[in-house]
């Protein structure tokens, strides 16, 4: 978990963790440079539970603190790890749902995600966010991330190979988020398991910084601003995979990726993307392709 000015909204969520059925958590929370009220929070629970370990950080944001987590975990008899937002619920379930579907596949490279339940800072229902129309493929992943990060577990060769990513010099722009990093990194090397099912209560507030359950206003500024000022993510994301020691598990994945690579310098790149574009919505799509013409996927 990266925790940022959260207050009390972190114990309910901290609570919900350690209350998960038939799995031994070890639970890792990095802050992100907070304030006096969250500090005091964190080292309360630090006392409360044997079981959690704070790291106190400066602030670099939580694209690279969560990055920073994956490099800094605790590698002994684990078996899995899951990212955590700061102020959610999870159901008591969510690990060992996850864990169950995860055990029953061989592959060490592993990812599960799910849809969630976002509900308003006043604890009442908003909607479900259903990734289960989702294509299952890199394809789709690239178009638009419709997974949420804190519906992510994933096996320990996933961590390994995702880990010291915190070190990209990249403007803060153009960082591949944590979850799009993890995500990618599964997609190129091994598996991706969807749950259409939701196990997080996944509470938004006014100040959160994506636009799910938000309003329509907040919807239309996010979209603007991934559209035309997040910049080349997804490239910088396909050269750090074709860069990596792991050979991509399909000549195909490897082909796409080299596309996405050089779509700026080949009009035949950039073309030949349009064919790969669709996450099961039409507003991702033609966002990408936005993305594509102007430079900046």
């Amino acid at each position: 978990m990266s925790t940022y000015n959260g207050g009390n909204n972190i114990i309910k969520q901290v609570n919900s963790i350690q209350k998960q059925k038939n799995v031994k958590v070890l639970l890792t929370i990095r802050d992100d440079g907070s304030n006096n009220e969250t500090l005091d929070v964190l080292r309360t629970l630090e006392k409360k539970y044997e079981n959690t370990t704070i790291i106190y950080g400066e602030n670099i944001g939580y694209k690279k603190s969560f990055l920073t987590l994956l490099s800094k975990r605790n590698k002994n008899n684990i078996d899995y790890y899951a990212f955590s937002d700061q102020d959610d619920i999870w159901d008591e379930n969510k690990l060992n749902t996850a864990v169950n579907m995860l055990d029953k596949e061989t592959n060490k490279v592993k990812l599960y995600t799910s849809s969630l339940s976002i509900y308003n800072e006043n604890m009442e229902y908003v909607k479900k966010s259903d990734i289960s129309s989702t294509p299952n493929n890199i394809y789709s992943f690239f178009t638009r991330n419709r997974y949420a990060g804190c519906t992510y577990v994933f096996s320990e060769r996933l961590a390994e190979l995702s880990s010291n990513y915190e070190k990209l010099r990249f403007k803060n722009s153009e960082m591949p988020e944590h979850d799009f990093l993890v995500g990618a990194f599964a997609y190129a090397f091994g598996i991706v398991i969807i749950d259409s099912e939701s196990y997080i209560k996944h509470i938004r507030y006014p100040s959160s910084v994506t636009s799910g359950g938000n309003g329509i206003k907040k919807r239309i500024q996010v979209e603007l601003f991934n559209t035309f000022k997040r910049k080349d993510t997804r490239q910088h994301m396909a050269e750090i995979l074709i860069n990596n020691d792991e050979k991509i598990s399909s000549n195909k994945i490897f082909q796409y990726l080299e596309l996405v690579r050089d779509y700026k310098s080949k009009i035949k790149s950039k073309v030949q993307l349009a064919r790969y574009m669709d996450c099961g919505n039409t507003v991702g799509n033609v966002e990408a392709a936005i993305k594509v013409l102007i430079g900046n996927f």
